[in-house]
């Protein structure tokens, strides 16, 4: 192994710490990215909850109402048969 000048030695730091800002910055970035996705995949949970509870609710007081496009489509279907 060579031994460095002191002018290749700074200029060896110097390039590691631009590159662990680098490193820094970027997972920074992803630590903000994993959070948004977190929250937005627990809105969708907290959405579709309301979604199954509200069907259900539907189905419980009148189950012959169509709730889905394809329910509502059958039952056109029907009618006109």
């Amino acid at each position: 192994m060579t031994k460095l000048s002191p002018k290749e030695m700074a200029k060896s730091i110097s390039e590691l710490k631009s590159a662990i800002k680098f490193l820094t910055i970027n997972t920074d970035r992803l630590i903000e990215a994993n959070k948004m996705i977190m929250q937005l995949e627990q809105s969708l949970f907290h959405e579709k909850w309301r979604v199954r509870h509200l069907t259900r609710l539907v189905r419980h007081y009148n189950p012959d109402e169509p709730i889905s496009e394809e329910e509502l489509d059958a039952e056109i279907k029907r009618g006109m048969n």
